[in-house]
């Protein structure tokens, strides 16, 4: 059955994107006067912009919040009693997990709680080449799994009292990881889904990104200049634009199935971040592609009974103890597995930050965003994609 329901429409979000990534950008340059004297133009363009009805009206609302959010709280969070009872929650949960969880706390730490410090440099050495890292630290798939778990638990008819609940348990789960760039793009992603159910209206995956994007700048407008911010959103927006594009030629019967969704989603995910990875990191672990799809359907237990565990130790330490077990057994499946492989990774040359930027242009140019309707090739996307390559490798 078709869905009637309207979409929302990707330019107004999309301009509400760059302009909180111009914000950042100024934001890190210009004295506060200089911010406050373009907060002060900013509000009159907002207003000329709605009236005249254009699609970019939010551009300048938007970088006007990001600009008036780094002039009044130029920190993340601000010392003060919050702070303070976060720090000491969080403490407190680490200390649960490292009682639990005995010589896996490290990992435990990570995949729990979003804070792999207490790794060792060979741990996080071997994770790196395995190409397991990625799970040591918490992302989209954590925050995607908690709360498709908590949906089965608690199930509500009212679309915005779920709304209501959906966001009140982000905002917790936020808090406890420490308000992490791919947290808060994954948190601010399904509350954006959860207001289409609530507007009912058909959801637009790029507009949930561009949603995404400038909500987590306005919380944290300099983790633009981070690379966990390029990596998420890369992988992330890979995911949307081509991993439907990657199963088409495969036959309808396994287009749908788990296997073909999980691999061109990781597929996708990592020919969006090829270049930030080449820049970062100088590597590929190539390896990471087929290990993740086997180790992932392990994550949903680790997460449901490492949390029930760590949430429950200081009151029945008993229960959370028994709890644990499965968890524990999940994360010492993959951390022997980490230390069992020992694969080169695949070194990659850094490209010129003007590649970076051709590359994503090529990408976009491919994209169903420029071709929606169309059946031919998107030859400029891939003329533009072969040359990159061409200068990134043989220049």
């Amino acid at each position: 059955m078709n869905d009637q329901r309207l979409p929302f429409h990707t330019r107004p979000m999309a301009g509400a994107a760059l302009g909180a990534v111009l914000a950042a950008i100024l934001g890190s340059l210009a004295p506060d006067r200089v911010l406050l004297s373009v907060c002060a133009l900013l509000v009159p363009v907002s207003a000329f912009l709605f009236y005249r009805r254009s699609a970019f009206f939010l551009l300048p609302l938007t970088a006007f919040l990001v600009l008036a959010r780094i002039v009044l709280l130029p920190t993340s969070m601000p010392d003060g009693p919050v702070a303070s009872f976060l720090e000491t929650l969080r403490e407190s949960l680490r200390g649960s997990t490292d009682a639990l969880f005995g010589d896996e706390s490290a990992a435990a730490r990570g995949m729990l709680l979003g804070d792999p410090a207490a790794m060792t440099a060979l741990e996080r050495s071997q994770y790196a080449k395995s190409g397991l890292i990625h799970l040591f630290a918490v992302s989209g798939l954590h925050v995607t799994l908690l709360t498709g778990m908590l949906g089965n638990v608690v199930r509500t008819d009212k679309k915005w009292l779920s709304l209501s609940l959906l966001s009140l348990f982000l905002l917790f789960f936020c808090a406890v990881t420490g308000f992490s760039a791919s947290v808060l793009r994954a948190a601010f992603a399904l509350i954006g889904l959860q207001i289409c159910k609530a507007c009912e209206r058909k959801p637009d995956m790029p507009t949930i990104v561009c949603f995404s994007m400038a909500m987590t700048l306005l919380c944290a407008p300099f983790d633009l200049f981070r690379i966990g911010f390029g990596l998420s959103f890369a992988a992330m927006t890979g995911m949307v634009l081509f991993a439907k594009q990657f199963r088409k030629p495969l036959p309808y019967a396994i287009r749908s199935s788990r296997i073909a969704i999980a691999l061109s989603g990781a597929i996708s995910a990592t020919v969006a971040m090829l270049p930030l990875m080449a820049y970062r990191f100088g590597s590929l672990a190539w390896i990471s592609i087929p290990l993740s799809i086997l180790l992932i359907p392990t994550m949903p237990v680790i997460l449901l009974f490492g949390f029930l565990s760590v949430l429950l130790y200081g009151v029945l330490p008993g229960v959370a103890a028994v709890l644990s077990y499965p968890a524990y057994g999940a994360i010492r499946l993959i951390s022997l597995t980490a230390k069992a492989l020992d694969v080169p990774a695949l070194r990659l040359p850094a490209p010129h930050p003007v590649l970076i930027a051709l590359w994503y242009l090529a990408l976009l140019l491919c994209s169903r965003l420029f071709l929606p309707n169309r059946k031919r090739p998107p030859w400029i996307g891939l003329g533009l994609l072969t040359a990159a390559i061409l200068l990134w490798f043989l220049v």
